[in-house]
């Protein structure tokens, strides 16, 4: 088998499984589109670095097309472009300084034969195994970026959660407010109220209270329809985020936008919780396209025949909040205003790679 059929096989085991959502989850995806990168380097040929960024941009069109709203496939490969981008202007640069002439001292000046600087035997031109090297290694600190993101996210709790403080967080399906709140309940006493998230999300709000109790965190389960009369007594309101765009809004779990809607409303600040790998360059323009519907006969069973023909349904799985309406949010590399959002995109990609089609 040639090394364009080896990658070609391995892009379309991952499609299919994406497709079949067998890989969920920002976290899990974002690692195993690491993975899948690394091998796909490993086990292509190319000739030039155009060529190499080419061919990572066709995956990364593949994986995007195969599952729209499965954000963190296009933000890693993004990241991996930058890796490349950045290797191949520093190399250039080293390049154009070696072979720069030079003088040695002050009287070589004036003289009228130009000495330059000996070149050895190392090639000029960086070898494509030197560069896949470097990118590979590069995609292993971003795995491992990755996998310590809940640590750091965690070393904040102190810090921004109070002594008999409420909290409410309408996303019990994020593992990474989960760890936050364990991580604070080791020094903080605290309450937590969780929205049932009816009619998608119930038997993860049922765990994720169920795991808040064993830490001997007090925690209550109250329903969607209540969470503007209880606001008054909410502290503050910890969201998850499945991702993050450049204008500072987000896409999270259905019911959100309604509860920050709620939390502005009294003042309540809130606090959206998310790694830097579900920080995305782009914009939402379409924000219809975004959110993804779900099963109709979970808000209204199908036996009930004589409502479902006589009314439309619907159950959407996502909402998107804007940026108005979230305080701060709280990366493993800190707190930042979703007003300087696009200022942490620049520094993480680059603009030529925003739009990978």
């Amino acid at each position: 088998m040639s090394s364009t059929q080896k990658y070609e096989v391995l892009v379309d085991s991952f499609i299919s499984k994406l497709k079949r959502r067998q890989i969920t989850g920002s976290y899990n995806v974002a690692t195993a589109t690491c993975r899948l990168l690394m091998r796909v380097i490993s086990s292509s040929r190319w000739s030039s670095t155009e060529e190499f960024i080419n061919l990572i941009r066709g995956v990364g069109c593949k994986l995007i097309d195969a599952q729209p709203r499965e954000f963190a496939t296009g933000n890693i490969v993004r990241r991996v472009l930058a890796i490349i981008r950045d290797e191949v202007s520093e190399d250039s640069i080293t390049q154009s300084a070696n072979n720069a002439p030079y003088n040695t001292s002050m009287f070589q000046l004036l003289s009228t034969t130009h000495t330059t600087k000996p070149q050895g035997t190392q090639a000029t031109k960086q070898p494509n195994q030197d560069l896949r090297s470097v990118v590979i290694q590069g995609i292993r600190e971003l795995i491992d970026e990755i996998a310590s993101v809940h640590e750091n996210i965690e070393l904040m709790t102190v810090d921004l959660i109070h002594e008999n403080e409420v909290l409410l967080t309408p996303t019990p399906g994020s593992q990474t407010v989960l760890n936050f709140l364990l991580k604070a309940s080791l020094k903080r006493k605290f309450t937590v109220l969780i929205t049932e998230c009816y009619p998608n999300d119930i038997n993860e709000c049922h765990s994720f209270a169920k795991k808040l109790a064993e830490m001997n965190i007090e925690t209550v389960i109250i329903p969607d329809s209540t969470v503007f009369a209880v606001m008054s007594r909410v502290g503050k309101v910890l969201i998850g985020a499945r991702s993050v765009f450049a204008n500072g809004g987000c896409v999270t779990a259905a019911g959100v936008a309604t509860v920050c809607e709620c939390a502005k409303e009294h003042r309540t600040p809130v606090f959206a919780v998310a790694g830097l790998y579900k920080f995305s360059p782009t914009y939402p323009f379409d924000r219809d396209s975004l959110i993804e519907v779900g099963n109709s006969g979970k808000v209204l069973p199908y036996e009930d025949s004589d409502l479902v023909g006589k009314c439309e349904v619907t159950n959407p799985l996502f909402d998107y909040v804007v940026p108005e309406h979230i305080d701060i949010y709280i990366t493993n590399i800190g707190g930042f205003s979703p007003n300087f959002i696009y200022r942490i995109v620049l520094d993480n990609y680059k603009a030529e790679d925003v739009q990978l089609g």
